[in-house]
């Protein structure tokens, strides 16, 4: 028990490291021409940093809460699968450049001069398949958490 609480919270320090400090610092070390032409293709640099450090902060309290509670119990099962559920928000909100209702549909424009450039990227495979990935991933959680509750039942009792 008390590996799986340093395990949690040293996973939880490198998600908040990772989704929450470099976001937070990333605007910093944008170029003004990169941020200039981010802004001219249509996309909210700061919109979707918000969104990536706001799922982070979530993840990682559901990080440390797992890491915390006993794999029998009710909170182990509700809190590993929204964590999953997390991991596919964030994968829509990544292949959609912040824009949720896309769905992996990401169209960009640019103009220079009398020249208009549209790139339109249909990623939604990618989202169909961690759509997949999640759904089995939950199913997953949902057998072990099963198996640990049979386990944990005293000698003799006939498991639900």
């Amino acid at each position: 028990m008390q590996s799986r609480k340093v395990g949690a919270l040293i996973s939880a320090t490198i998600t908040l490291i990772l989704f929450v400090g470099i976001p937070y610092f990333l605007p910093s070390y944008i170029t003004p021409e990169l941020g200039d032409l981010l802004t001219e293709s249509g996309i909210d640099l700061n919109t979707v940093l918000n969104q990536i450090m706001f799922i982070g902060v979530i993840a990682t309290a559901l990080t440390l809460l797992k890491g915390f509670v006993n794999t029998t119990s009710l909170t182990y099962l509700i809190v590993a699968v929204t964590q999953n559920i997390f991991t596919l928000v964030f994968a829509i909100v990544l292949l959609g450049v912040g824009n949720i209702a896309a769905m992996g549909l990401t169209e960009f424009t640019m103009s220079m001069g009398q020249v208009t450039n549209t790139i339109r990227m249909d990623l939604r495979v990618f989202i169909y398949l961690t759509f997949l990935t999640v759904g089995l991933r939950v199913l997953q959680i949902y057998l072990e958490w099963s198996e640990a509750r049979n386990d944990a039942m005293p000698p003799g009792r006939i498991p639900p």
